[in-house]
């Protein structure tokens, strides 16, 4: 791993911090955690809501810590072997810290991020087969894991904190990657988690109702996302480029030095939008028209229109590339190049020996849930079975929404637990069926998600549409303060009767 703290800017940084540039610069690594800490790294001890770092300074010293960074108030006496420098507040030096520390990968790197309600995780699948096509060796961080030439591990968290996604781009500039993808939620933005990246590309997808348990409202939610915009703007990157959905509440302008197309399903505020739309259960296509011209086909092995106004959130990445069709010159949009996808626990298919079409999607707040309820009823009609809970200790409002929803689309809905975490699997199933509507539909209640899926799967005909929603690639299940593993595909396999 190479670093560069030390230059002019870094010194002047590490002097307004208080901290001494030349200690710091004989260290391997920076952690938060004590566990994480080996021999010769830089031990940052912030105070947490649940842990304080400063218990751990021993920890982190016998492991081999070199500089330990504390608070004045709380810094132990002289640790053996350490160097111990103190601050008033360690805990906005991470933040502050990590890019300068670990040399600036991401200013070495082409890095795009991508937020928005739904469909982050399906863009950035999209995103890479683009990448790879065109030759360039790039990384994904997504909700499915850390994805690295082929393999794929993962975070703790599905964006880290500063110092570790720093660590990680720095890894990534120096073994050859040309980008980065990177998954933003809300939550990270808002904890400042990309604090120190230099964008070059960011995607933001429609906003839809998701997270008020956090950000209260929809304009602090979208505010949330646009922080991903702001920070594009300050990346000093030669050509920062947005690509928006036309429907997303920007509460912000656009920075001047970014350039932007918008897009959508509809011509309505879109630079690029979609076309003689057709879907079925083998894809997706579309001609794709640029600012009112024709930019040629498109086609997916993706089904539903919003995977349609996914596709040409990723195409409004590269305005070269449409322009070229423009201009009638070929390129790899004109190829197989989204036709064998796959995007775990989305529209996910399950074989079923009877003919029953069975589905496991992530859908977790209403419109996720409506929009994957109407693209089945567009591929398969209106017989559908939709087995789905709601997460505990979160937005408690959505519950009777997505209870309507599915009964207004769904003939038969079976209510059930997502991940109740601390709250009663009853309470937020009472809560999800106040909203349902029983002229509509037959509502079931079983809150035990095995068995719901078993009883969903005996309501399902030769037929019929069966959706597992809720949990999508997940492969656990969080009850109190423990995670069991349940994986909503596996079960399914296991429940579903052999030929």
């Amino acid at each position: 791993m190479t670093r560069r703290l030390g230059d002019n800017g870094d010194r002047a940084l590490c002097a307004r911090l208080g901290l001494d540039v030349h200690a710091l610069s004989a260290c391997t690594d920076l952690t938060t955690h004590s566990g994480e800490v080996t021999p010769g790294a830089c031990y940052l001890a912030v105070r947490g809501n649940r842990f304080d770092g400063h218990d751990f300074i021993a920890e982190a010293a016998a492991r081999g810590a070199r500089v330990v960074i504390a608070e004045e108030d709380r810094a132990p006496g002289a640790v053996p072997g350490v160097t111990l420098l103190t601050v008033k507040d360690t805990r906005p030096l991470e933040r502050e810290l990590a890019a300068a520390f670990f040399g600036h990968p991401s200013r070495a790197l082409r890095v795009t991020g991508i937020t928005g309600t739904n469909g982050k995780t399906t863009s950035s699948v999209l995103l890479a087969a683009v990448e790879r096509a065109l030759g360039h060796r790039t990384a994904v961080v997504n909700t499915l894991g850390v994805h690295v030439d082929g393999r794929r591990s993962a975070f703790e968290r599905a964006l880290p904190p500063p110092a570790p996604l720093q660590r990680f781009l720095r890894d990534r500039a120096d073994d050859g990657h040309a980008g980065v993808i990177l998954e933003c939620s809300s939550w990270s933005l808002h904890l400042d988690r990309t604090a120190g990246v230099s964008f070059d590309r960011v995607l933001i997808t429609r906003l839809t109702r998701d997270h008020l348990d956090v950000h209260h409202d929809m304009q602090a939610y979208a505010r949330a996302k646009w922080r991903l915009v702001d920070q594009l703007g300050r990346s000093g990157k030669a050509r920062a480029h947005l690509s928006l959905a036309a429907s997303f509440p920007a509460p912000g302008p656009i920075p001047h030095d970014v350039a932007c197309l918008r897009f959508g399903l509809t011509p309505d505020s879109a630079d690029l939008w979609a076309r003689d739309l057709e879907t079925g259960p083998a894809g997706t296509s579309f001609e794709a028209v640029l600012r009112g011209r024709p930019a040629g086909r498109v086609r997916t092995n993706l089904p539903g229109a919003h995977n349609a106004e996914n596709l040409l959130g990723v195409l409004a990445l590269y305005p070269d590339l449409l322009e070229a069709r423009l201009r009638g010159e070929g390129n790899i949009l004109d190829g197989d190049l989204f036709l064998d996808l796959a995007v775990e626990g989305r529209l996910e298919r399950i074989p079923h020996p009877d003919g029953v079409h069975v589905y496991v999607d992530y859908a977790h707040t209403p419109d996720a849930l409506e929009t994957v309820l109407r693209t089945l009823r567009t591929l398969h009609g209106d017989r559908i079975v939709v087995l789905f809970g709601c997460g505990g200790d979160r937005d408690r409002e959505k519950r009777p929404m997505m209870g309507a929803i599915a009964s207004r689309l769904a003939r038969q809905v079976v209510v059930t637990s997502d991940n109740p975490r601390s709250e009663e699997p009853a309470a937020i199933i009472s809560q999800i069926v106040a909203g349902a509507e029983p002229a509509l539909a037959r509502v079931h209640i079983e809150p035990d998600r095995r068995a719901a899926i078993r009883l969903a799967l005996s309501l399902a005909k030769v037929g019929d549409v069966l959706l597992v929603a809720g949990k999508g690639h997940e492969t656990g299940q969080e009850l109190g303060d423990r995670t069991i593993p349940f994986d909503d595909r596996q079960v399914l396999r296991e429940e579903i009767p052999p030929c």
